[in-house]
């Protein structure tokens, strides 16, 4: 919503406000500031009357013009059309500067133009800066003041004004009209607001005798008509600057009328030209119909006679379509309308319709709440057609629905409650009182009864009028206070769980892999042909879905493979998929699983690798620690042997913190085969005992400020013993100064030996490690190792 200094000025007095302030005060209620600036005219421009027009003697588009501009006639050349004899113009005298041109602005100079001088420059509105009004020299007339020739534009305060540009939310409705705002600024600095009369009709003529309005049904709108007629048609000067600032300007100047009532008033408009063939069939008599039409919207029809048949024409659906005034000459007589119907009634009629087949910005407007006092609209349209040559008729012609006003039960203590701090009770009623609402009180002084203004439809409870006297208060007055109750944490297990569920999500993505989500339910034969156990027979689905989905998934691997296999044959490679979800065991017992699956590279063929990076078991396996974090891998429990999944030499089980979580393996070749896959690996993890070890992060770790230094061992050891447990038994030792212990390498010796090499990095926390120190610590390793494993140092 655009508002000006100058449209607020025909409600409200705004001389002895600080305009910074008004901006402060007007974002503090909910009226939001989104921009703030002034219209400027340049210097040197100023008011002029062509004298005299003739044709350019080399020019067939220009013309000659003498100017009068108070001290001095001055010959100017202009290429405009609408130049005349007579016309008062925007005159742009030499050295003054415009905002327009190359660079984006203009030193007007006297000039030469085929062969004739020019002194000067008549101006369109755009090459002033202002909104485009038409497509020639822009015309001044008396309603921006009086016109003193020679005078500067920038000296009239309707080309030098402050703008607002406001953020409506979509309650405020009343607000989308400058009343609407003059009323809220009144609110606050505690104005009152100008009264809109229009003049005495000017002839006698009464509207009954020329128009007959007549209701059909049980009507929900309000309507109110008068007749004017209009013998000189244009849109003073002053309208269309504000109407073009609002980017509503339209060449008809009746509908600019219309605009400019709606915009300043809230009241919608309607004007009907009794000369057009579709409102009379005289162009003195006009027949008006209210009823609904097709669709159910309340529509204004005119009915017509002709040889003794009736037909009815549609000239407007209220609150929803705008009736366009076509071209005519002057004068005319026009029926001016004023309406209102209630914006939810509106909004539910013309839920689901084409919106091509209405207006958009009437339904906008009325869909968030127009203005019902028809009378005040209908007052200042009349007063702005009175700067026209014109004849108004006397007598209206009027449809009112009696509105129930919306009495809300309040009392002074709600209302301090719900603000938090105490506001006497007749503060309260002021404000209410000044934000147009009617108190009624009651014995109880406590009690009292509140009416909203009729504009205000957006308030229908307690807490509405509790919000209303805060925004007149001010915020910025309410105290604060400390909390009474100290806040309970709200972390639970629940909301924890749904973290780390979160971020192990966000790092799967993260390293490339698709999260997949799959039915609960499996085809019995393949899995049973898998090696999966099937559910017991009490447990068996008895009404399965389809033949193919007749029994609960034990895994989520196999729909996995499903997936990868479809992927591939759309020529996809390098497939990576994740799920999280339930499985079943045999009794039917749920538990949630976390699955990753990666087929043929670890990186597909692209540069600098045209030929990919493969995949194997270790690499799998470092990428998923780099999501769950890490784990060791020891030898595939019996369990998942039974499984044809499992690889006979490339698996494992996961072991984290101590606790195996799953299995991580290669697919078995047969059922890759069976799957048309080539390089798959996987792994199954049960959530639960995942989500147990997931560590919180820390903001902060202890780290050691010291070297670090390798020292790598090679020994003799029998082939059953396994780098594990070597790793367990050093662990127990608690050898403080070992950072870390890692395998390097195996050599097979003879046919019981094994040759493993092993790093070991030592760091210590308090001072730099001397190599008698290391050297002590490996000796206490290889005695450890010697009685445990009877392990030997290879030489």
């Amino acid at each position: 919503m655009i508002v000006t200094s100058e449209s607020l000025s025909h409600f409200i007095q705004l001389g002895g406000i600080d305009w910074k302030e008004l901006v402060r005060v007007l974002s503090s209620i909910g009226l939001e500031v989104e921009r703030e600036y002034e219209t400027t005219i340049p210097q040197n421009v100023v008011v002029a009357k062509v004298l005299k027009r003739i044709q350019h003697p080399n020019a067939d588009k220009l013309s000659v013009c003498e100017v009068d501009i108070g001290t001095e006639v001055l010959q100017i050349v202009c290429g405009a059309k609408n130049v005349y004899a007579g016309q008062y113009v925007a005159l742009a005298l030499i050295d003054s500067v415009l905002p327009f041109g190359k660079d984006g602005s203009t030193t007007i100079t006297k000039s030469e133009i085929r062969g004739v001088d020019s002194f000067g420059m008549l101006c369109s509105s755009t090459e002033l800066g202002l909104p485009k009004l038409n497509d020639g020299i822009l015309e001044l007339d008396s309603s921006i003041g009086e016109l003193v020739l020679g005078r500067e534009l920038y000296t009239y305060s309707i080309f030098h004004q402050s703008v607002l540009e406001l953020g409506i939310t979509p309650n405020r409705g009343d607000c989308l009209s400058v009343l609407g705002v003059a009323r809220d600024i009144a609110s606050v600095f505690n104005l009152i607001p100008k009264n809109i009369v229009a003049n005495e009709p000017s002839i006698a003529l009464g509207v009954g005798r020329f128009l007959q309005v007549v209701p059909h049904g049980d009507l929900h709108s309000s309507l109110l008509y008068r007749i004017i007629e209009i013998k000189e048609g244009y849109t003073p000067l002053a309208i269309a600057l504000t109407l073009g600032l609002n980017g509503r300007y339209k060449q008809c100047p009746m509908s600019n009328f219309a605009e400019y009532a709606t915009y300043m008033t809230g009241v919608l408009f309607n004007v009907y030209p009794m000369d057009s063939n579709n409102v009379s069939n005289n162009g003195k008599e006009a027949k008006l119909l209210i009823k609904a039409d097709e669709n159910g919207l309340e529509s204004v029809y005119a009915e017509f006679h002709e040889n003794e048949t009736t037909r009815h024409t549609k000239l407007t659906s209220i609150g929803a379509t705008f009736y366009e005034v076509e071209k005519h000459d002057y004068p005319r007589t026009f029926i001016l309308e004023a309406s209102f119907i209630d914006s939810v009634l509106i909004a539910n009629n013309t839920y689901g319709m084409d919106k091509t087949k209405l207006t958009h910005e009437v339904l906008h407007r009325s869909v968030r709440g127009s203005n019902p006092d028809l009378e005040l609209g209908m007052n200042f349209m009349c007063k702005s057609l009175e700067s026209l040559n014109s004849n108004l008729y006397s007598g209206v012609q009027e449809i009112l629905r009696a509105y129930s006003p919306t009495n809300i039960q309040m009392t002074f203590e709600y209302i301090s409650d719900c603000i938090g701090n105490t506001i006497e009770k007749e503060e309260i009623a002021l404000l209410l009182k000044r934000l147009n609402f009617r108190i009624q009180a009651t014995c109880d002084e406590n009690f009292f009864i509140a009416q909203p203004p009729a504009f205000r439809n957006d308030i229908k409870s307690k807490q509405d009028i509790a919000e209303e006297v805060l925004r007149l208060y001010g915020v910025d007055n309410i105290h604060p206070k400390k909390h009474i109750i100290e806040q309970i944490p709200q972390t639970t297990q629940a909301y924890i769980t749904h973290q780390k569920t979160k971020k192990l999500r966000t790092k799967a993505l993260a390293h490339g892999y698709i999260e997949c989500v799959h039915y609960v339910f499996d085809d019995s034969k393949k899995l049973e042909s898998l090696g999966f156990e099937p559910l017991n027979e009490d447990k068996k689905l008895l009404n399965p879905i389809t033949s193919e989905l007749d029994t609960l998934r034990p895994s989520l691997i196999p729909h996995i493979l499903e997936s990868l296999s479809k992927n591939k044959r759309y020529g996809y490679e390098g497939i990576r998929l994740f799920e999280i979800g339930y499985v079943y065991d045999k009794d039917r017992n749920a538990r949630q699983n976390l699955a990753f699956a990666m087929s043929d590279y670890l990186k597909t063929p692209s540069y600098p690798n045209p030929k990919g990076i493969g995949l194997d078991f270790f690499n799998f396996a470092q990428n998923v620690s780099e999501i769950i974090g890490n784990f060791e891998c020891i030898n595939t429990a019996s369990k998942f042997q039974k499984s044809r999944l499992i690889h006979p030499y490339q698996s494992a089980n996961m072991l984290q913190n101590g606790v195996i979580i799953g299995v991580m393996s290669k697919l078995h070749p047969n059922i890759a085969e069976m799957y048309d896959l080539g390089n798959v690996y996987f792994c199954e993890i049960d959530f639960a005992l995942l989500l147990a070890q997931q560590q919180d992060d820390k903001l902060a770790k202890e780290f050691s400020k010291y070297q670090a230094n390798k020292r790598d061992l090679t020994l003799l050891l029998d082939k059953n013993v396994s780098f594990r447990a070597i790793k367990s038994e050093l662990e127990k030792a608690s050898l403080h100064d070992i950072k870390e212990i890692l395998p390097l390498d195996i050599y097979h010796e003879n046919d019981d030996n094994i040759a493993l090499s092993i790093r070991f990095i030592f760091q210590s926390m308090h001072d730099t490690l001397t190599e008698s120190q290391m050297q002590e610590s490996l000796q206490k390793i290889l005695d450890i190792l010697e009685q445990r494993f009877h392990a030997k140092l290879k030489l």
